[in-house]
């Protein structure tokens, strides 16, 4: 699967266009890549899940979301602290452009 063929990962690239330079992009959508493989999830699945989370009023801490980006950053095979530190930089940026923020 590639992340580039989904509606979700389109429209953040398009918010990215107007604030960040062609390698942050770059960055952020093999950042983006790395975490799908890593959970098994489509983009779209991510942002269903955490609208879900949304919709649910959870307590952050508590949300499907949070615990899989925190479970990806303890895992020392994904990566440098600063990798890891980038692809949740990434994360929060493709959430908040899908209005799952």
């Amino acid at each position: 699967m590639l992340v580039q063929d989904y509606k979700t990962t389109k429209t953040w690239e398009d918010e990215l266009s107007y604030n960040r330079p062609n390698m942050t992009i770059q960055n952020y959508v093999w950042g983006l890549q790395v975490f799908c493989d890593w959970s098994e999830k489509t983009p779209d699945e991510l942002i269903l899940e955490r609208l879900g989370d949304i919709s649910s009023k959870s307590d952050y801490l508590k949300t499907l979301t949070f615990k899989r980006i925190l479970d990806f950053q303890n895992q020392k095979k994904s990566g440098t602290k600063h990798t890891r530190e980038m692809i949740v930089k990434a994360l929060v940026s493709f959430y908040h452009d899908n209005s799952a923020g």
